[in-house]
């Protein structure tokens, strides 16, 4: 299970295309964290990427959320942009070649979906089969 990530700042991501990993790594509001004294980092890597999109950097991001959703909603939701690239650029893979078998493809290998919304800048999806917290 993903840890809320409301509210707090995305620090960096690094996308690893040899080994189809994405990091995103974010840490928690200073005002929220200031009752305790310590302000949170963490990382969250997607391992086993099938594809992903992000938009909007506003190189001082703010997360809404990050939530793990149904493949059939993530396609429902951006299959015409993920048609448009297959057809433009040929990403985010073969499987999206054809949408409408593609959420049952994708979940027969093990894919998950992940929606990331904001508050201010970043936001996306990213398709993989397992996403990991690291907390430092």
């Amino acid at each position: 299970m993903l840890p809320s990530l409301h509210d707090d700042f995305l620090v960096s991501y690094q996308v690893n295309c040899e080994a189809r990993q994405i990091k995103l790594c974010a840490k928690s509001d200073t005002r929220s964290s200031a009752v305790n004294g310590e302000q949170k980092t963490r990382a969250i890597i997607f391992n086993a990427v099938e594809g992903y999109e992000f938009e909007n950097d506003a190189f001082g991001n703010i997360i809404f959320a990050l939530e793990t959703v149904p493949v059939e909603q993530l396609i429902a939701k951006y299959g015409a942009q993920i048609a448009e690239s297959h057809r433009f650029g040929g990403c985010p893979g073969p499987w999206a070649d054809d949408l409408t078998s593609a959420a049952q493809a994708l979940t027969a290998q093990g894919i998950k979906a992940f929606i990331l919304s904001s508050s201010y800048g970043l936001s996306g999806w990213v398709l993989a089969k397992e996403a990991l917290v690291e907390e430092t």
